[in-house]
């Protein structure tokens, strides 16, 4: 990742998220330890101490090599630590990837699917993808975290102990509920986006889509969720202690939008009812609502409530389309 995408703010505090940039954009093990000890540490004791615990905590790791840096991981009073994982077990005993990854992943989707199909209508589709800007990718992501329950989190370890008796005919919880019907919404937003595209996707190429599967060349799965570093890398790496995090900003990155479609989309706005009375569009709305948005960038808080409201909008309005 770039270290300043022209999308993003010089501030990066102002993000919902923290960012942080590598050559590769793969999670590295500099990156790794400052997350842990300037973010993970602090954010441990300030929940414990507003909902009066003991600040104390042991965090469950993978074996990625990123999040091992050669000196332990703890807090300076020994009460925040990490153990890891043995390897190659993350498809069955890691929690995270038992559900909460892929809840949020779904979620995430949708929200792709739903600008793809409702917003920027008069463009070609092949535009609209060229228009969803970084900025935007990581309102999403952070938006779709904050919609994950702390139920879903705590079903993620039933999946762990499945040999228990009864676990078939448990109860499905609302969270379950609530993933499987984003999964159909999902489908019915990747056929109104095949009909705006042109296209035609099978059942096969959804299911790998929804669940993250990645294939080569050759077709065979990969699974890696963080680079694994050769003999080879691991020496130079000793040897140099450089840091690899700084990079020039990367040419694909284009969030730019012809000013001609904007100021066509801009003449469109106007709608009025039976009454002459003035009545904004869905697409004006969306418009205004990203303009107040821009201009309170710097207040996390606003901007988290706007992209709330706008969320909401979204979704009525795909509501409405499909009653």
């Amino acid at each position: 990742m770039a270290e300043n995408p022209r999308d993003l703010p010089r501030d990066k505090n102002v993000l919902p998220v923290s960012y942080y940039h590598a050559k590769k954009a793969w999670m590295t093990r500099i990156l790794f330890r400052k997350w842990f000890f300037e973010e993970f540490i602090p954010a441990v004791r300030k929940f414990c101490e507003k909902n009066g615990l003991e600040p104390k905590a042991l965090l469950l790791l993978d074996n990625c090599s990123a999040h091992h840096d050669g000196c332990e991981l703890k807090s300076d009073d020994g009460l925040i630590q990490v153990i890891y994982l043995p390897p190659n077990v993350t498809s069955e005993c890691q929690p995270m990837d038992q559900a909460v990854i892929n809840a949020i992943k779904i979620r995430y989707k949708r929200k792709l699917m739903l600008k793809l199909v409702l917003e920027n209508e008069h463009l070609p589709f092949n535009q609209r993808l060229k228009n969803i800007s970084l900025s935007t990718c990581i309102e999403w992501l952070a938006t779709s975290w904050d919609e994950i329950s702390s139920s879903t989190i705590r079903n993620s370890w039933n999946k762990l102990v499945d040999e228990f008796p009864g676990y078939e005919n448990r109860e499905i919880l609302p969270a379950e509920e609530n993933s499987q019907s984003q999964d159909i919404d999902i489908r019915l937003l990747i056929t109104a986006a095949d009909e705006a595209a042109g296209t035609k996707t099978n059942d096969s190429d959804i299911d790998c889509w929804l669940n993250d599967k990645v294939v080569d060349s050759e077709g065979n799965t990969l699974s890696k969720t963080c680079y694994e570093y050769t003999d080879e890398e691991i020496v130079k790496s000793v040897l140099s202690r450089q840091d690899d995090s700084t990079c020039t900003e990367e040419e694909w990155l284009d969030t730019s939008c012809e000013q001609s479609e904007i100021d066509e989309s801009i003449d469109q706005q106007t709608c009025y009812d039976e009454a002459s009375n003035y009545k904004p569009d869905f697409s004006s709305v969306l418009k205004s609502l990203d303009n107040v948005i821009e201009y309170v960038r710097n207040d996390t808080e606003e901007v988290k409530k706007l992209f709330s409201l706008r969320n909401k909008l979204i979704d009525t309005e795909w509501n409405k389309r499909n009653t």
